[in-house]
């Protein structure tokens, strides 16, 4: 049983990793398209569609890595797997806090500054943004599973 639901966490976890960054891709492609088209407002429902969809699954790899963790038990900052966590895990935090950021904005323009010219271009660079640190952090999440 304990096995079972070992599998069925770390599923979740790649689950939610699935999400953050396929959904930041996609816009981060979408924005690169429609800064040529000018279509800023689907390109504004879709960046706040993600927002939720990115918060709920930021939640789901938060608690699954708690519980990956766990099952593997806490390692010491001297050993090379717990100083990668240790770097992983500050940029997690530093990842969440720009994230909080991208999405205070997006909120902002979806109540109403959608329209403006410079809003493809901030998408275009907060989900290029957004896109590139999730690709690090699969790196080293990479590395901390398969050494």
């Amino acid at each position: 049983m304990a096995e079972t639901l070992h599998v069925a966490v770390r599923t979740l976890h790649v689950l939610g990793m699935a999400v953050l960054l396929g959904g930041a891709g996609a816009l981060w492609y979408a924005a690169r398209r429609d800064s040529r088209s000018g279509d800023n407002d689907a390109l504004g429902s879709l960046a706040s569609g993600y927002e939720w969809a990115f918060w709920g699954a930021l939640g789901v790899m938060v608690v699954t890595g708690v519980g990956n963790l766990g099952a593997l038990g806490a390692p010491g900052p001297e050993t090379r797997w717990g100083s990668i966590l240790l770097v992983k895990l500050a940029l997690v935090a530093v990842f969440v806090l720009g994230s909080l950021v991208r999405t205070v904005v997006v909120a902002q323009m979806d109540a109403g500054a959608r329209s403006q010219p410079e809003t493809a271009p901030f998408y275009r660079r907060a989900y290029g943004a957004t896109t590139g640190a999730l690709l690090v952090l699969v790196v080293l999440a990479e590395v901390l599973a398969h050494g």
